[in-house]
């Protein structure tokens, strides 16, 4: 029998040996470091997009809901005399034609009477016109106006316009 002889390793044999460098270890950092900045950044974008998407979609729910509202009312009631307009600036015989709404961001609730310690969040504007081809016709437009625009940009708001006859 042949005795085993045990073989010393030399530094060529450990070479062999698997893992990772000190560079490419390095180099995993900062791959991931970059992806990982772009990211945060691309979440901080996504915030802003969904902020912007709500209030879009909040202006034109609160215009088709006083759309609606105008559009119960029946015929001879004062509420759907000619008049008002669509200008933030406010003109004083608008003055009946316009509204402050308050939306509780908790539970959602839409109410014009503004809570204690709370603000307004938007402005609401219609105005009634005459048909001018049709004497039984009316135009009604409603403009929603949010008072805290999103981060660089212009307030958001909706425009929305229905014919009503009779």
């Amino acid at each position: 029998m042949k005795a085993q002889v045990k073989k010393r390793s030399t530094p060529a044999d450990r070479s062999d040996e698997a893992g990772f460098t000190v560079l490419e270890v390095a180099m995993a950092s900062v791959i991931t470091m970059v992806s990982l900045t772009f990211l945060a950044g691309l979440f901080t974008l996504g915030i802003a997009q969904n902020r912007l998407v709500k209030q879009y979609t909040t202006t034109t729910a609160l215009a088709r809901q006083k759309l609606e509202e105008l559009n119960a009312i029946e015929r001879g009631d004062a509420r759907l005399a000619v008049g008002g307009g669509l200008n933030v600036t406010g003109d004083p015989a608008a003055t009946n034609y316009k509204d402050t709404v308050f939306v509780d961001p908790s539970t959602g609730t839409v109410s014009t009477t503004i809570p204690q310690g709370a603000t307004p969040i938007y402005d609401r504007y219609w105005k009634i016109e005459a048909d001018p081809q049709l004497a039984t016709t009316y135009l009604i437009s409603v403009r929603v106006v949010a008072r805290q625009a999103s981060l660089g940009r212009t307030a958001e708001e909706t425009t929305l316009t229905t014919a009503r006859g009779w």
